[in-house]
């Protein structure tokens, strides 16, 4: 009855909202790395945040420390009000922690969501994606300038397109995931291969479905003269990093990001800590069919390993420093490696079938926020942006 309604509400709502769904009554949504495939105009650059001067904002923290019970109070009344299922947890200065387990893991086994609970995390997978490129990149095993036609010489457009413009989105190459804006929170196989991956595929041939559909396509405009979101640049950067390392994607990013932070819990891999997913679309769940998130949205982890890559990535030495500059500048249009850039603030979300995730944090890990769900109706980006409006009245003055 809920999804029915949701759609009638939608309809109504179409022709008033440009941005789709939304919710015109409560603030504005945090910025997402999630764009339509397929937008009228391309865009200049990544959505505008729900706040620029909050992607700046300083804390007092010392008033942070005294209100501890109040925050933590009105932090648990968004998360109850919004009905969000998951895990979440924030960090502001180093006195304040928030973690919040929500929902069901699993109802059959009677399991409830928890800290240590694996979620897909969607387009997270991109960051770590790029850290192992650099990684290669250190290792003078490949190139920033390296063309794709070094590693797809039978793609057509190949000269002109470079590793470094498929880790700022600036290939034009189109998406092989329709994704609809966040407020909407689906995203499913463009209708060109929808059909032709399964589930009873195994990750070699879902792969090579969408990698043929990837090079078939004709860039849609000119390589770094704007910049579009779209998972086909990361899904090959996925081929790339096996071709320039030797070994296949999957082991060469366990080896040289996942083993040195620590991150036992991020993989590719199912388990029995997976969290079931919830009020799924069934196109959005061939998502998460073997090798079809792959190098763009296909990790699983939890909140736990998360935390380890915020505090690791930059500072245990397993980039170097040009390599870690890379990552943290925000380039032509506000978005490097995987992540959209305001400052020191990096930010990334995913959607993977009824999965959602958010990750934003500052380099000197000052404030993290971290949400990752398993159910279909949540909101990462709206929740955090709940919890930052009401963050406002902390702000150094």
């Amino acid at each position: 009855m809920f999804k029915l309604f949701k759609i009638l509400l939608c309809a109504v709502l179409g022709a008033l909202i440009v941005s789709g769904c939304a919710q015109p009554t409560e603030p504005v949504q945090e910025t997402t790395t999630e764009t339509t495939t397929a937008p009228a105009t391309i865009p200049a650059k990544p959505a505008a945040t729900i706040d620029t001067a909050a992607q700046v904002r300083r804390y007092d923290f010392l008033s942070i420390k005294q209100k501890t019970g109040e925050i933590t109070d009105a932090f648990d009344s968004y998360v109850s009000e919004r009905r969000f299922k998951g895990a979440v947890y924030m960090k502001l200065g180093n006195d304040f922690e928030y973690i919040s387990t929500t929902g069901s893991s699993d109802t059959v086994s009677h399991k409830n969501n928890s800290i240590d609970t694996r979620f897909y995390i969607g387009s997270l997978t991109t960051q770590m994606t790029a850290a192992a490129v650099m990684s290669l990149v250190d290792k003078e095993k490949l190139s920033l300038q390296d063309t794709l036609h070094s590693f797809f010489p039978d793609y057509a457009y190949g000269d002109d397109i470079t590793v470094e413009h498929l880790l700022n989105m600036t290939s034009g190459i189109p998406n092989y995931i329709v994704r609809s804006d966040i407020s909407d929170m689906s995203a499913s196989i463009t209708i060109g291969i929808l059909d032709k991956i399964s589930e009873d595929n195994d990750e070699k041939e879902n792969k090579s479905v969408i990698l043929d559909w990837i090079l078939a396509q004709k860039p849609r405009f000119e390589a770094g003269s704007a910049f579009e979101s779209s998972d086909s640049n990361y899904f090959l950067l996925g081929e790339i990093i096996a071709k320039a390392s030797g070994e296949s994607f999957e082991d060469y990013i366990k080896d040289t990001i996942f083993k040195p932070l620590k991150m036992n819990a991020t993989s590719f891999e199912r388990d029995d800590a997976l969290a079931v997913p919830y009020d799924g679309s069934e196109e959005g769940e061939k998502l998460c069919y073997p090798g079809v998130g792959y190098a763009a949205c296909g990790l699983i982890s939890n909140i736990s390993d998360l935390l380890k890559w915020t505090d690791g990535i930059f500072y245990d030495k397993i980039l170097s420093d040009e390599s870690i500059n890379t990552m943290r500048s925000a380039g032509t249009f506000g978005y490097s490696c995987g992540m959209v850039i305001s400052g020191d603030r990096l930010t990334a979300s995913g959607r993977c079938g009824a999965y959602s995730s958010l990750l934003s944090y500052t380099t000197d890990r000052s404030e993290i926020f971290i949400a990752l769900s398993n159910y279909n109706y949540s909101d990462p980006s709206y929740l955090r942006g709940l919890f930052r409006r009401y963050l406002s009245k902390f702000s150094a003055k």
